[in-house]
């Protein structure tokens, strides 16, 4: 599946955007939510499992499209997790990284830099529904 979530960004960001990919995610993440285990996946092993793909894919896959992958999994997964978008101006670049307690994934040195120009917050994942009061 990560290829599949991979992909999806990457055709996504090009095609409509940041803020209605990051939207779409959010709809789908509340739609396929993962269902509570006794012990919960830790936050790390979620995040692998979200960028396991990026080796299959013949396309190149860059950070904006791989912190996407993990912040959707991470909350899909119940571990509430913040997109952060930073530019830096010297030199000019940018970068996206996911947030997600004291851990920080999608990193790249230098990272300290960046000031964040956009934020995406984590996206609640709503217990088992419960029948609606008549």
């Amino acid at each position: 599946m990560s290829a599949a979530v991979l992909s999806l960004s990457h055709l996504s960001t090009k095609l409509f955007g940041i803020d209605r990919t990051v939207q779409m995610f959010h709809w789908l993440g509340e739609r396929t939510r993962v269902k509570p285990r006794p012990e919960r996946v830790p936050a790390q092993a979620v995040a692998a499992r979200a960028l396991r793909g990026l080796n299959a894919l013949p396309m190149r896959i860059e950070c904006l499209d791989q912190a996407i992958a993990v912040w959707f999994n991470l909350n899909r997964h119940g571990h509430p997790a913040s997109l952060k978008i930073g530019m830096r101006l010297s030199p000019l670049s940018g970068h996206a990284w996911v947030t997600c307690g004291d851990d920080v994934f999608v990193t790249t040195p230098g990272m300290e830099d960046f000031s964040v120009v956009a934020a995406y917050d984590p996206f609640t994942i709503p217990g088992p529904r419960s029948p609606e009061p008549v």
